[in-house]
């Protein structure tokens, strides 16, 4: 399937090639961990579990009260207009530079990652001064669709922690601010928090379309797990631009 992952390297924004193209690779993100003094830091269980919307918030439960025996009155009243949906904030596409993250400490500056040659989506070194990468196949931070910015958990060298160690201690609503080559600062603001298995590492959640424009912050998660050589988990933080400014 790597034809999949070649075609991807000409779509830009939120086409379907390029979320099949990352969802080919959802499971190795961000490449191999390295196992530290403790594992990195969780989102609590509250967040995980509202991680996907329970089907009985998608519908209304029908009503079990016994019906009335007073006949309706007809309405005569014009009904309430339905409420607009506010337009989605969008910028236009700019090439990121740096990431802060304040609530974790995090000033990083940018790097590009694609594709490599069999078809797996690139990361940054492992080295313990790496920066994190944003996904060129896709949006810029700011477009419409989900920009996509990668980081390592822990070092190969395992001098510690490396540059989203913490990304697991993100809270709703903490601030993500991204510089672009434009002299734009675009502001997200943390919608949710998931940290899932390797294996049940949704490509559609994570790189399905948005209506506006988003962020997702991916790192690996969990126990470091001796057998395969890297941590059990992915931990996605999911964030919406909420504001832009000049830097």
């Amino acid at each position: 399937m790597r034809h999949v992952g070649n075609r991807a390297g000409t779509a830009r924004t939120t086409t379907w090639a390029a979320v099949v193209a990352i969802g080919l690779v959802g499971t190795v993100l961000v490449g191999v961990g390295v196992k530290g003094e403790a594992p990195p830091p969780s989102p609590p269980a509250s967040a995980a579990a509202a991680a996907m919307p329970s089907p009985e918030a998608a519908s209304p439960s029908p009503s079990t009260s016994a019906p009335s025996s007073k006949k309706a009155t007809p309405k005569t009243s014009t009904p309430a207009p339905r409420p607009t949906k506010a337009k989605e904030m969008v910028m236009k596409k700019s090439h990121p530079v740096r990431l802060t993250v304040p609530a974790i400490d995090v000033d990083t500056p940018l790097m590009d990652v694609g594709l490599q040659a069999d078809g797996s989506i690139g990361v940054p070194p492992l080295g313990p001064d790496s920066p994190a990468g944003w996904y060129d196949r896709g949006p810029t931070p700011g477009e419409k669709g989900p920009a996509v910015i990668l980081g390592h958990v822990t070092a190969i060298s395992q001098e510690g922690p490396a540059v989203f160690f913490k990304l697991g201690a993100l809270r709703k609503n903490d601030k993500i601010s991204v510089t672009r080559a434009d002299g734009q600062v675009a502001v997200f603001t943390v919608t949710r928090i998931v940290q899932v298995p390797k294996p049940d590492f949704s490509s559609m959640d994570t790189y399905g379309n948005t209506e506006g424009a988003e962020l997702r912050l991916i790192t690996c998660g969990g126990e470091f797990n001796k057998s395969v050589g890297r941590h059990a988990d992915n931990i996605i933080v999911h964030a919406k631009l909420t504001s832009h400014h000049a830097a």
